[in-house]
């Protein structure tokens, strides 16, 4: 109804003349003719980035585009949030002082991410990364259905010209695109919360590993599929974009952690999820694979979901020391548990306690969702078990 009413497209966004001698009637209508305008707007934004959560869940295709949505992003929480005509003024022109054009759309931000910069006080910062975000998904499920049809993987070497080389290049300019964004984000803790952190991370470690080929080797589409798609991660595994992947899947639960109480739930539970996963078939894989596995620099921990440090650097470039996870700090400050990815198992009731933690506030049960979740991430850690590799 939205696209049919033309609400995606810039032009039904006219821009507003504000000057500093409006006030009264004159004043009013401003305010409550932008209202509407940032309503729609915001309403847009929000099914788009829900929409793109639906995907990224289901691994189906989105239903909005980023190439359609011409309409400027949400502006300042400020100027949103004004309680009336006059603070409504005040802050609108104290954030737009100077500026002659209106502000970006998703389609800008994609083309330059420094345009986030450029805007940073006039834009709903927070709202714009996470826009920027689900929008980067977008690309990331593109590219990898393309690359599915073409039988092509970043970490094989395909270096004949065609397709691969093609997409091969494609994912390169998709890594380095993100970081340029981490770049110009870098300082901005305010606008980054745990939730968009843990997208980022999310988006990020979709980049370096095919959730459909974890979800086929955790037997979604039975056992023949399973040990089909088996070789492919066996050469992912050994190669620096698996260990890229399991740092991004790290820090998802590292996030997670920092959610408030109550409220690591619906997609980001569904994150903790993907990300559990994709540790546990690192640690599957590896161990059916390579009976020493994890031999180099046994004695070296390298905790993936900490801050990024040299030995950090040193496991993902050369595979160097033993990966290991954390689990959740008590209310004594004290944090005994830790699982090396070896050991699937212990790695996932790490993940599980994370998800039941958030949780553990009150007397009532866990959302449904995140019951199931649960359910599903020891039942992984049982599949290791039971085939000896936890």
């Amino acid at each position: 109804m939205m696209r049919y009413r033309g609400r995606f497209q810039r032009c039904s966004y006219p821009a507003l003349i504000l000057n500093e001698n409006d006030q009264g009637e004159v004043l009013e209508e401003k305010w409550k003719s932008w209202y509407e305008a940032e309503s729609w707007k915001r309403l847009v934004f929000h099914c788009y980035t829900r929409d793109a959560q639906a995907s990224m869940t289901t691994l189906a295709n989105p239903l909005m585009s980023y190439a359609e949505l011409t309409l400027p992003l949400p502006e300042a929480k400020e100027v949103w949030f004004a309680k009336s005509a006059l603070e409504w003024k005040q802050e609108y022109l104290a954030r737009s002082a100077g500026q002659t054009k209106r502000p970006p759309s998703l389609r800008d931000l994609l083309r330059d991410v420094n345009l986030l910069a450029a805007n940073y006080r006039r834009l709903d910062s927070q709202f714009a990364i996470s826009i920027y975000l689900h929008a980067f998904w977008n690309l990331i499920f593109e590219w990898r259905q393309l690359s599915a049809v073409h039988q092509s993987n970043p970490f094989q070497n395909n270096s004949q010209a065609g397709p691969n080389l093609i997409l091969n290049s494609r994912h390169q300019e998709l890594c380095k695109a993100l970081s340029s964004f981490q770049l110009v984000t870098a300082d901005w803790h305010a606008s980054f919360s745990a939730q968009e952190a843990l997208l980022l991370n999310l988006v990020l470690m979709n980049l370096h590993v095919s959730l459909d080929d974890l979800q086929l080797f955790a037997g979604k589409e039975g056992e023949d599929q399973a040990r089909r798609v088996y070789p492919i991660l066996q050469q992912w595994s050994e190669s620096t974009e698996a260990r890229q992947a399991l740092w991004h899947a790290a820090q998802i639960l590292r996030q997670a952690k920092m959610f408030p109480s109550g409220h690591l739930k619906q997609f980001y539970a569904v994150g903790v999820h993907h990300a559990a996963l994709a540790l546990w078939t690192y640690g599957v894989v590896t161990r059916a694979t390579r009976n020493q596995a994890f031999a180099n620099n046994p004695n070296e921990v390298v905790h993936i979901d900490g801050l990024e440090t040299t030995e950090v650097h040193r496991f993902i470039k050369f595979g160097r020391g033993r990966p290991t996870i954390r689990g959740v700090r008590s209310d004594d400050g004290r944090q005994d548990s830790e699982a090396g990815l070896s050991d699937p198992r212990a790695c996932m009731e790490i993940a599980e306690e994370i998800l039941r933690i958030n949780f553990n506030t009150g007397q009532e049960p866990l959302p449904p969702m995140v019951e199931n979740l649960c359910h599903l991430i020891k039942q992984l850690g049982g599949a290791a078990w039971a085939v000896g590799l936890g």
